[in-house]
């Protein structure tokens, strides 16, 4: 598992163009890059539960997460191909749309002080997004900003 993880965050400043950790190039280099993987379920779920540890998930949450993270898995997995494809504006914004509506459904399944906490590691990750943790977290998961901002293109 960690070494997957470990491959996952060496390639990503590699393939990512971007200088903002949260901006769309990022994003999709992590998806790229995790769908191209011939474990890529295993590693998006592992990357997932590995970047979103510190909201401490009790035993009945923890089994919620790995089945949202794995059915979510499938969902970028079919809408990053088919993005793939053709590059069209219209696959990106199918894409983006999945990304958006996965980051809704995860944050409906924390409790309050867990999205409080969440809240604020996206300040924490801002402040320092080379850190390999907070690059993960900031190309898979969206803050309060970048939710606003993506949902709002719909």
């Amino acid at each position: 598992m960690k070494k997957l993880i470990l491959l996952i965050l060496l390639a990503l400043p590699l393939a990512g163009k971007a200088q903002n950790p949260n901006d769309i190039v990022d994003r999709i280099t992590m998806i790229q890059f995790i769908v191209d993987n011939p474990n890529g379920q295993l590693v998006y779920r592992q990357t997932k539960n590995w970047v979103t540890d510190f909201l401490d998930f009790n035993d009945t949450q923890a089994g919620i997460m790995d089945k949202l993270f794995n059915s979510q898995y499938i969902d970028i997995a079919v809408a990053y191909k088919a993005y793939a494809e053709d590059r069209s504006p219209v696959k990106l914004a199918t894409l983006i749309d999945v990304t958006v509506k996965q980051e809704f459904y995860f944050r409906r399944l924390l409790t309050e002080k867990q999205l409080e906490a969440y809240k604020n590691r996206f300040v924490e990750a801002a402040q320092n997004p080379e850190d390999a943790k907070n690059k993960a977290l900031l190309a898979l998961f969206f803050s309060d900003e970048m939710l606003t901002q993506y949902s709002e293109k719909e």
